[in-house]
């Protein structure tokens, strides 16, 4: 990933209070174009808006969001827009959920959100696609300090699969998303 929870030299991160670069800095540019060059995924979780949008107009590959979620269902500014998640997709690259509870619910303090909620970010995303091509999980497991209610630890991951087919997916689709 390009930053975390504060600019750097690279570009500017969606926890910060200003923005230091307004998006990618000179050296950020340089580094995507390296990282095309040399074949490294380019992770837009946690930079800014401004930072996403420049990496997908530079980027000559897919980019991807390893660990991030739909602020149209949370309004946390590390989650993606309809338009972020459009883009990604256009680009090629996916989105992976992430099972934190801050970014799963915007009510998460007054409620604990269920591990179905994981499966409202994979509607979401698959509604506004039209497919789950782009479309995977990015648990955060070793980045996070809660989880929602019946997602502990990985050996829960099964239950996600399993309210995905009672929301309908195939089997085929679940393949993809795994």
């Amino acid at each position: 990933t390009l930053c975390h929870s504060a600019d750097n030299a690279i570009c500017d991160s969606c926890a910060s209070s200003c923005a230091t670069w307004n998006g990618l800095s000179r050296f950020g540019r340089e580094v995507v174009k390296r990282m095309n060059e040399a074949g490294i995924l380019v992770d837009v979780s946690h930079i800014s808006d401004k930072s996403f949008f420049d990496v997908v107009d530079l980027s000559t590959k897919p980019v991807v969001a390893t660990h991030s979620c739909c602020r149209a269902l949370a309004s946390h500014p590390r989650n993606m827009t309809d338009e972020m998640i459009r883009c990604l997709a256009s680009n090629g690259g996916v989105i992976q959920i992430n099972f934190y509870p801050v970014f799963l619910s915007s009510d998460y303090k007054e409620k604990m959100p269920s591990y179905k909620r994981i499966g409202d970010h994979i509607d979401h995303v698959a509604q506004i696609l039209g497919n789950v091509e782009h479309i995977g999980l990015g648990s955060d497991f070793d980045g996070i300090e809660i989880t929602p209610d019946g997602m502990e630890d990985i050996s829960k991951v099964h239950l996600v699969f399993e309210d995905l087919v009672s929301r309908g997916y195939s089997q085929e689709d679940i393949r993809k998303i795994a």
